[in-house]
């Protein structure tokens, strides 16, 4: 296979550059949300009993998950937790589900790490290519990721950064693939994209002619009529044998 040789590279986020999955999504997402409940409670709020109270936001999510499954709309826990807590008759302003989403982002942040060749990857990158930009699919708002990037080193690898949360619209929409493009200041067919997933980061970019490379996580099930010519790699260390630059 032709090696690329590609002025732009842009990133996935989670699994890609970070590790988000270290742990069982459900039972993180459920853990972080109880340690938030209990100390809304502890506080004076009045809130359901815990086992009502995930039930009923597990719910309010589904309906977000749906549109953003049929749509590419995305969506934010803090907007599922300001629906939650307007049922609730809790909550007017929006300030309360911005102070649950807090206490429950902290659980979460504990079980992040950053992978061991993405710094020496990224600082290999910076000296070869004219830009590194990132796309992320995220329900979380971007301020959490912004602080992850500063708090891995990552940030100051990144000429820009495109968060499905901001943006509106989450991959595989083309249109945020052309944003990032548009950013790069370079053509479709010039940038490489990097992802873990690949409805998301394999078709998605080719909807604009944008070549990408999978990064294939152990475990994972992926799509069995995926061609066999997709790029492939398991750690970021791997791309350089993937690039001629």
């Amino acid at each position: 296979m032709e090696k690329l040789k590609p002025k732009a590279v842009i990133f996935d986020l989670g699994s890609t550059l970070i590790d988000y999955l270290t742990h069982d999504w459900f039972e993180v997402s459920y853990t972080a949300t109880k340690s938030a409940h209990q100390q809304f409670q502890d506080s004076g709020h009045s809130l359901p009993d815990f086992e009502e109270f995930w039930i009923q936001l597990e719910k309010v999510k589904d309906t977000y998950r749906e549109k953003a499954q049929k749509e590419y709309r995305e969506w934010t826990v803090v907007e599922a937790v300001s629906e939650m807590f307007k049922n609730l008759k809790l909550d007017n302003n929006g300030q309360l589900a911005a102070d649950f989403f807090d206490l429950y982002y902290e659980v979460i942040s504990e079980k992040l790490y950053v992978y061991d060749d993405t710094i020496e990857t990224l600082g290999w990158l910076k000296k070869r290519v004219e830009k590194i930009g990132l796309i992320s699919n995220t329900f979380f708002p971007e301020e959490k990721h912004l602080e992850e990037l500063d708090r891995f080193k990552i940030a100051t690898f990144l000429d820009y950064k495109i968060f499905s949360s901001t943006f509106g619209l989450r991959k595989p929409h083309p249109d945020i693939f052309s944003r990032a493009v548009e950013l790069a200041g370079f053509e479709p067919d010039e940038c490489v994209y990097i992802g873990d997933r690949y409805v998301e980061d394999i078709t998605g970019p080719a909807k604009i002619g944008m070549p990408a490379i999978l990064k294939k996580i152990k475990g994972r099930e992926y799509p069995e009529e995926m061609p066999e010519s997709t790029r492939q790699i398991s750690t970021l260390s791997e791309l350089k044998n993937h690039f001629d630059i």
